[in-house]
């Protein structure tokens, strides 16, 4: 009765070890292949809107709009530089695709003032993926095209990308210049906007500090009838440092007042170019 009973559990121990193996094999198939089933998705290339740029060459560069009409087949990207490019230069740009990354399309330029540029990107499939701008800067005289790979590298300034999954899609109607000037003229506001609200927290944060170094000279004056010699030494060592502090911030202060001055003027001026490009 036993032997019967000790053949039986030895069975089912057989079973349990057998299942548990193939349950991990499966596991181990399953989760090894699954490239195989599930596409991986790739990551987000995508160049961040209104952020600044530095270029290889020292200016900086910000892309305000990248949008795509699928209907059309079309792009347009808005970038507005840190200033005018040197007039012994001139920016070439140039569109690959990541599926053909050495497959460089032209790019035509319909705008172009000052330190503000549009280009368009003509044929883009609607299922585009991931594409890179390249912003190339060479003299007026050379041709891209017939410039040797190393120089053609040396005159890469920046590569500025599109995700299809975080291109604006939207109808893109044919514009004119003064259209163009508007947009530049609303990014531009807009930027002025943000700068002068960031040094006006930044002169009530100078207002503040002030404000507190005084308090602590106050402070310190105070007690020092009530110290040692060594530590009324001390003290006004200290009460010297704050004093200069107080000194350079409220400079600081006076020359960020200069700056928000001239902010507030630059947005008068914006405000009446646009008045007077709806004329």
């Amino acid at each position: 009765m036993s032997t019967k009973k000790r053949k039986t559990l030895t069975r089912d121990w057989s079973r349990l070890y057998l299942g548990t193996g193939m349950f991990f094999l499966i596991g181990f198939l399953f989760f090894g292949f699954s490239s195989l089933f599930f596409a991986e998705e790739q990551p987000i290339n995508a160049t961040p809107i209104g952020k600044e740029k530095r270029l290889t060459n020292g200016q900086t560069v910000m892309l305000l709009d990248w949008s795509h009409d699928e209907e059309r087949k079309q792009m347009r990207v808005r970038l507005q530089f840190d200033q005018p490019q040197d007039y012994a230069t001139k920016l070439v740009a140039r569109i690959a695709y990541k599926e053909r990354p050495t497959d460089e399309q032209r790019v035509r330029v319909v705008y172009h003032q000052d330190e503000h540029y549009v280009f368009e990107i003509e044929g883009v499939p609607r299922d585009f993926d991931q594409l890179a701008l390249r912003l190339y800067v060479i003299k007026p005289q050379q041709s891209l095209e017939k410039l040797s790979a190393t120089k053609r590298e040396d005159a890469l300034v920046e590569s500025l990308y599109m995700d299809q999954r975080r291109v604006s899609n939207k109808s893109l109607p044919t514009q004119q210049t003064d259209d163009y000037t508007q947009l530049f003229l609303a990014d531009q506001h807009i930027q002025s906007q943000r700068r002068i609200k960031k040094m006006k927290g930044k002169q009530m944060e100078q207002a503040s500090l002030i404000q507190q170094i005084e308090q602590d000279i106050e402070t310190k004056q105070a007690t020092l009838p009530d110290l040692t010699l060594d530590e009324q030494v001390e003290h006004e060592d200290e009460i010297f440092n704050l004093k200069q502090d107080k000194e350079d911030t409220v400079l600081q202060q006076e020359e960020l007042k200069k700056q928000l001055i001239q902010e507030e003027k630059r947005q008068d001026q914006l405000r009446i170019k646009a008045r007077e490009l709806k004329w």
